[in-house]
């Protein structure tokens, strides 16, 4: 993938806040309390990943009453004390301690989580809470990463994670994230826009492009604004969500580059058959339309946060790539967004995800039923999605990890090791490393680690290609890293 350097700011560490910080008891967690599934289970949501919860053996009694308020509903923001654990089979904390964290004065947001080197203003409609979050040294906003919060959920703070704080950075974009908005008329959002522009001093904002994401009830909002603004949104990855549509698309519509990722154990609420019910059928009759939109399914996911930005992230910054034209100018009017030709694209073969090795091909060469296919901008992401979306892949890598990508941003020109587990594959022949669709790495023997050395400024999404002795190809999951300047 072709990287793009980008202006730095500095930034301060939180103390004793955010994941991954340790102490000798344990590890601090600061989040979000929510209920979850139709159990409504506590958890806890932290920097958009969401971490089921369980009292500890160390726990007094009012953990156990506390937890229990957050399977009512209760919303606040906490700080929880504990350690890493299986809680229900996912991710979870074994909490030993908790307390609430007051919000800062008319923010509606932690004191813990405001950060230097960025602007936050707020703006609130009825119910509706928006935050938009500036660089301070930026100086024209050329577009905004639209982040839509979960139903019951806040994005407002999502900034914080690396993938879209260096988003901004990389392109030149502010970060808009809510709390309390759904599926809402479109016009509260160009309220909002209107105003924070005025408040922040960036009058471009009311011209600027969206590139927009989101889980669940967010994956909905983008959906929305798919409908809704075609012409200013660059592209959409919908999480954790469908493509029911809010009227008959247009070819506006269909021209805009969209990603939808579900788990394979996700289900839409009263049908059975999963989410491939809900959507096969638009894509079916919208594909063989042209509709440059594609879909997966990855295995052993349900309605959860996943790491599903180690593709969400590379296909927003390609989009911004491809799109945005180098003359346009925010502040002297609407941005007209490059049309993507859907011929220099790629194809994935949706029925082949269970084969071992998801089918990829160019658009201009794909022989297979395009009503099961996906369209994807480019042969980088063709690989991403293909590792991703390929299932029983007998190739793992565990290092780096999915949680040291979330917490960590690297500086370019730095190194980093990749380490595979290769137990399941045993007798490869040969392993490539690929990044994107670049081969970095190579190994026909020994131990399964690659050393990847001058890293560039961007999102580089790592995959593995095994060869066996009968020449099976098998794939690897992809892992993101994120390198600034």
């Amino acid at each position: 993938m072709k990287r793009f350097p980008y202006v730095s700011v500095g930034l301060v560490a939180l103390v004793c806040s955010a994941v991954g910080l340790h102490a000798a008891e344990g590890e601090t967690f600061t989040g979000t309390a929510a209920a979850t599934g139709t159990n409504k289970r506590p958890l806890l949501v932290v920097d958009g990943v969401r971490y089921e919860l369980k009292t500890s053996d160390k726990a007094d009694a009012s953990v156990a009453k506390t937890l229990a308020k957050f399977s009512k509903g209760d919303t606040g923001t906490y700080k929880v004390k504990g350690t890493r654990g299986t809680v229900n089979g996912k991710d979870g904390i074994l909490v030993e301690s908790i307390m609430p964290i007051k919000a800062a004065p008319g923010t509606g947001g932690s004191a813990l989580l405001k950060q230097p080197g960025y602007k936050a203003y707020d703006y609130t409609e009825a119910v509706h809470k928006f935050r938009l979050v500036v660089p301070k040294d930026l100086a024209v906003v050329r577009g905004i990463l639209l982040v839509a919060p979960y139903s019951g959920g806040d994005s407002r703070d999502y900034h914080r994670q690396v993938w879209y704080r260096e988003f901004m950075h990389l392109h030149g974009f502010a970060f808009l994230g809510a709390k309390d908005f759904y599926l809402h008329d479109y016009k509260v959002l160009q309220n909002a826009l209107k105003q924070l522009a005025a408040d922040s001093k960036h009058p471009e904002l009311v011209n600027a492009p969206y590139a927009a994401t989101g889980f669940s009830a967010g994956g909905g909002t983008a959906r929305r604004l798919l409908m809704a603004d075609p012409d200013r949104l660059i592209a959409a990855v919908i999480v954790g969500s469908t493509l029911k549509l809010n009227g008959k698309p247009m070819a506006a519509n269909l021209a805009t580059p969209v990603c939808v990722i579900n788990g394979d154990l996700e289900h839409e609420p009263g049908e059975a058959g999963g989410m491939a019910r809900a959507l096969e059928p638009v894509l079916a009759q919208y594909r063989t339309k042209g509709a440059l939109w594609g879909w997966l399914a990855v295995q052993g996911v349900g309605h959860e946060f996943a790491g599903q930005e180690v593709l969400a992230m590379p296909i927003l910054d390609a989009a911004v790539r491809l799109r945005y034209p180098i003359d346009g100018d925010v502040r002297k009017g609407p941005v007209k967004l490059k049309p993507v030709d859907r011929e220099s694209g790629w194809v994935a073969d949706n029925t082949t995800w269970k084969s071992g090795l998801t089918a990829v091909t160019p658009a201009k060469k794909f022989k297979g039923d395009v009503a099961k296919s996906s369209w994807l901008l480019n042969e980088d992401l063709a690989y991403v999605y293909r590792a991703y979306a390929t299932h029983d892949r007998p190739l793992k890598i565990t290092s780096p990890s999915s949680q040291a990508a979330k917490d960590e941003v690297r500086d370019a020109g730095s190194s980093v090791i990749i380490i595979v587990d290769d137990s399941k594959f045993a007798g490869w022949t040969k392993l490539a490393l690929h990044d994107g669709a670049a081969k970095v790495g190579e190994l026909t023997k020994g131990k399964a680690e690659f050393t990847v050395k001058g890293l560039k400024a961007g999102y580089h999404a790592f995959s593995v290609l095994g060869t066996d002795a009968k020449g099976n190809i098998r794939p690897s999951n992809p892992v993101l890293v994120v390198v600034r300047r």
